[in-house]
């Protein structure tokens, strides 16, 4: 799983907002399992509490920052597989010296260090206008969102891209416009490049496709679309999702073993293109 650091100087103004903010954003999309989210501050003094006018924007939004203790930035913090999102350019060259550049993004968020309640709205709306850049540069999308008939030519590319039998057009549009289908897309610059595909019936789901152009895979899109569809799914009341995947899908059986699936039957001969048996795997919700 990824980890996401959100860095700035003090980690008592903007790194703990970012965190709470974005935490909150993850939750309200269902893909609180996609990722784990810290703050530090690399001058921070250990254990200082977060500013008043902070806490107080958190606290606005639900949120609560009451507890929390400022935290320096740390050798043990650079061993983990980070990615580190800076507020400022300076904490990012800072940072660019001793990790991976490709793990370092700055947001250029304003200091509202010393500034009134107004100040702090302000850098708090500021950060949260970053978040689909941010989503982009560790998980190279936007955002996911419902598919749309106009999505129909870029989804036939990712099932091209993606299946030795895939779908056409036209049975993407029928599946779409069928009162049973459920499709979600992952965008980057509003074009599909990840999506999923499941049917409801009364309170079972099943999932039909879940693909990724093969130039973004390995980054958590995947992971992300089968996280957004199973919450909107146990918004409905659904009671659960199964689903077939190649006897020989390693990777993909993995993945939805470590989203909570479990296997629960064979189909022989299943697949065609090969000829293989699928695994029946199914999620209760």
């Amino acid at each position: 799983m990824k980890n996401i650091i959100f860095v700035c100087t003090g980690n008592t103004c903007r790194s703990p907002m970012a965190e709470v903010l974005f935490k909150n954003y993850l939750k309200n999309q269902g893909l609180e399992a996609l990722c784990t989210v810290e703050s530090r501050g690399l001058m921070a003094v250990n254990g200082e509490p977060a500013a008043e006018h902070a806490q107080t924007i958190a606290s606005d939004l639900g949120l609560d920052l009451s507890q929390h203790g400022a935290k320096f930035l740390t050798q043990e913090d650079l061993k983990k597989n980070s990615y580190y999102i800076c507020m400022t350019d300076s904490h990012a060259a800072m940072l660019s010296q001793i990790v991976p550049k490709e793990r370092v993004i700055s947001l250029r968020i304003s200091d509202p260090f010393g500034g009134d309640l107004n100040r702090y709205k302000a850098c708090a709306e500021e950060i949260k206008l970053s978040f689909p850049k941010v989503f982009r540069f560790v998980f190279s999308f936007d955002t996911i969102r419902e598919m749309q008939e106009t999505d129909i030519k870029a989804v036939a590319e990712i099932e091209r891209a993606s299946f030795s039998v895939p779908w056409t057009e036209n049975g993407l549009k029928e599946g779409l416009q069928n009162e049973t289908g459920r499709f979600l897309v992952a965008v980057r610059d509003d074009v599909a490049i990840g999506y999923i595909g499941a049917n409801v019936i009364l309170d079972e789901a099943y999932l039909n496709n879940v693909a990724v152009l093969p130039q973004h895979r390995k980054k958590g899109i995947a992971r992300a679309l089968l996280l957004s569809l199973i919450s909107r799914l146990k918004a409905q009341n659904t009671a659960f999702v199964s689903l077939e995947v190649r006897n020989s899908n390693a990777p993909a059986i993995g993945l939805y073993e470590s989203l909570g699936f479990t296997k629960r039957g064979l189909r022989k001969n299943f697949y065609s293109e090969p000829t293989e048996d699928a695994l029946i795997l199914t999620k209760d919700l």
